[in-house]
């Protein structure tokens, strides 16, 4: 959700200073206080809602759960862990099993597992909605206005008689005294604890409307078939009969996962910090968050080519308007983000996201205060570096941003960050700093990120793969130095070529510019022969990583071999039974444009084309197609192939969204930096460097490069960036 507690300055008018100042006294640090309320039962749709709100101790524990806490070991055990072995000590062994019985629990805890003299408490997560669509509730008999999906939600909860009498709900616009900057910021060093401490938490997808109960029901459905290893049956089953599961239900899964709460940044700590104790509710209708994410999780690994064949059947037979594609953001956001930031938050792991990662999550979501990209993921920051990130409102957006690249050096004692920045974001940041919100950034062009395709290959390259993928740099430790400008930063390195060449730059995401093409002048392969330089080129275009992070091999020339078109390999994938491959009509063309706009980048004297045919050898595997095909489609990304000055191949970043005069051109140089694990395209300026961002050089990955530097090919020198 968009928390109050970074935006509300901007609409303070909803309540009025005085009444905020009644309603609220300063929160006793010392007794770890929050506020929290009560919501008084209704059973009227139009009567005002009514709350009291009161201060409550989180050291004031019961004596039951006091001398639990004396009497278990809960050494290593997160809040999570704890409240889950507090639960099994209270509950009746022979009950505690049953699916009902732990539901009613999990989301109204009977008094006996209340751990607080006062009672117990859920937070809840939501989005803030339009700041000028406002209704009114009374809270301890005062008139405060909140926005329209928050007053809807503590209505729903007043309508069923929730979070009353022992069990209380934490809400950020009204448990934060939202005229007290300080206090605001305060409470968002809190996050993790006041989400992490409760007993739930409460995500409010809004009301329940757009047959969003059967979208519910179907991801349910999905969750328990994921039990049973039925993946292709069922695939094959909807293939037959679209209305196999149900009518209806994926047109109204689609709508549920286009509401606006997941595009909010603020519901990933919230749920993070919930883990299996977060319950997603539209309306009365709710389901546990892990279920949820069982059902997408099938979804994305079972379902994921019949997918759009059921629910554009189901636009047409419901008559609806919408266009026939699924909106899979907020799919790949559960899938590959908050489903296995759940987990480790529930198994108390102690990984946490690396900058590029927190970045990706930053890129994709939406926040109303730009310096939120980096508060409202602080509980998901290795507290070693969110200790240098305390929130200060006074900071302009600029100034949040570049300290938070420090903190990262600083925290981690490498110059990783750096592979994230270029002097092309909004806020004007100095180019070695990331700008998180630059617009271009893809997490997909990663190469340590999930590949995409078959569950199989989805399943290699996943979760747990490392952020450090190369070497450039071979384990050399930074100097890097803040000097008294902030903007600048002062380190080593190393020039060890430049760009000659590049290949057409992309226009968005379908198109590239042909007569953007720069050819190298003069260009002989470092690697050898031609026969050597084809296998530098596979390896270029897959960046010598492929799934599981494992480097390529003699088997991944094979990429030669994907036809330029969809049309001279569809009947070749369909007499080979590649079904996988046979279905990527709607996805073919990056790669056929992406053919065919640089069939004459020049290699020397060899144009790109020369090196495929489009002809796939009788003994070619699906296995290798497939991967080569995820592989090279990642790796074009938001780059550009490049040639070298002295002879290399690579890739160069490419800035999606600029200007062609701002973008990166021969004659830019490429550096190993001290400290960081990929080379960097640079660029002078003035009397300092700028960073234009992350470089692919084919054969100086892993470092050859620093054995180059200790026989005194280059030499160090000292970097000012600025």
């Amino acid at each position: 959700m968009i928390l109050l507690i970074a935006t509300f300055h901007d609409h303070q008018e909803n309540i009025p200073f005085s009444t905020m100042s009644q309603l609220y006294s300063p929160l006793k640090k010392n007794e770890d206080e929050i506020r929290l309320i009560n919501i008084l039962p209704t059973s009227t749709d139009t009567g005002v809602v009514h709350c009291r709100l009161k201060t409550y101790s989180l050291k004031a524990y019961c004596h039951n759960y006091r001398e639990f806490m004396s009497t278990t070991s809960l050494v290593d055990l997160n809040k999570r862990q704890i409240i889950s072995r507090w639960t099994q000590s209270q509950a009746i062994p022979d009950l505690f099993a049953l699916p009902p019985i732990r539901r009613i629990h999990a989301t109204r805890p009977p008094p006996s597992y209340h751990r607080f003299e006062w009672g117990d408490y859920a937070a809840l997560s939501y989005v803030w909605g339009d700041a000028e669509k406002t209704s009114t509730i009374m809270i301890n008999n005062r008139t405060i206005e909140v926005t329209q999906n928050l007053e809807k939600a503590l209505r729903e909860f007043s309508k069923q008689a929730e979070f009353n009498h022992g069990f209380h709900l934490w809400v950020d616009a009204i448990c934060i005294n939202q005229n007290d900057r300080k206090e605001r910021e305060r409470q968002i060093r809190r996050m993790r604890d006041i989400y992490g401490n409760s007993w739930m938490v409460v995500g409010w997808l809004g009301e329940e409307h757009d047959r969003s109960s059967s979208a519910i029901q179907l991801v349910r459905d999905l969750a328990a078939l994921g039990q049973h290893s039925c993946g292709e049956k069922v695939e094959a089953a909807l293939s037959a009969e679209m209305g196999y599961l149900g009518g209806g239900c994926w047109l109204a899964l689609q709508e549920l996962m286009e509401r606006p709460y997941w595009d909010r940044l603020w519901i990933i700590q919230e749920i993070v910090m919930g883990a299996w104790s977060t319950w997603l509710r539209c309306g009365s209708t709710y389901i546990e968050w892990e279920s949820f994410c069982a059902g997408v999780v099938f979804l994305q690994e079972h379902l994921w080519l019949v997918k759009d064949d059921v629910l554009w059947k189901e636009i047409q037979t419901l008559n609806s308007p919408r266009g026939m594609g699924w909106t899979i953001t907020s799919l790949h956001l559960v899938y590959h983000d908050l489903a296995v930031l759940s987990r480790l938050s529930e198994e108390g792991s102690n990984e946490y996201l690396s900058f590029g990662r927190l970045l990706d999550l930053a890129s994709n979501t939406e926040c109303t205060d730009p310096r939120d990209k980096v508060y409202s993921i602080a509980a998901l920051i290795d507290p070693h570096i969110a200790q240098y990130l305390t929130p200060d409102y006074s900071q302009t957006t600029s100034e949040v941003y570049t300290t938070a690249a420090k903190a990262f050096i600083q925290g981690y004692q490498n110059l990783e960050p750096l592979r994230e920045a270029n002097p092309w974001g909004p806020n004007k940041t100095p180019s070695w700093v990331a700008d998180w919100q630059y617009g271009p950034r893809d997490r997909w062009s990663r190469v340590e990120s999930p590949l995409w395709g078959p569950e199989w290959l989805v399943r290699q390259s996943t979760i747990g793969a490392p952020y450090i993928t190369y070497c450039a740099s071979k384990g050399t430790r930074h100097d890097a130095t803040f000097l008294d400008d902030p903007r600048l930063l002062q380190c080593t390195g190393f020039i060890v070529d430049s760009i000659s060449g590049l290949s057409a730059y992309a226009i968005g995401y379908f198109k590239w510019s042909q007569n953007s093409v720069i050819q190298s002048a003069q260009w002989h392969s470092v690697y050898g022969n031609h026969e050597d330089t084809a296998r530098a080129l596979y390896r270029t275009l897959i960046s010598d990583r492929v799934s599981g992070m494992q480097r390529a091999s003699e088997r991944h020339a094979a990429i030669f071999h994907l036809p330029s078109t969809f049309e001279k390999a569809s009947k070749q994938f369909e007499d080979r039974s590649w079904r996988w491959l046979a279905a990527q009509e709607l996805y073919y063309f990056r790669w056929e444009e992406f053919r065919r706009v640089n069939r004459n980048f020049m290699f020397g004297n060899v144009p790109f084309d020369q090196f495929f045919t489009d002809d796939i050898p009788p003994d070619a595997s699906e296995r290798d197609l497939v991967e080569l095909y995820s592989c090279a489609e990642r790796s074009s990304k938001n780059r550009r192939l490049m040639t070298t000055s002295n002879g290399y191949m690579g890739w160069a970043p490419d800035n999606a969204n600029g200007s062609r005069n701002a973008r990166v051109k021969d004659g830019d140089l490429i550096a190993i930096i001290f400290g960081c694990s990929t080379p960097i395209v640079i660029r002078p300026y003035r009397r300092y460097y700028r960073v234009l961002g992350e470089a692919y050089v084919q054969g100086l990955m892993d470092g050859e490069a620093i054995g180059a530097l200790e026989a005194g090919k280059y030499q160090p020198q000292q970097f000012t960036f600025c």
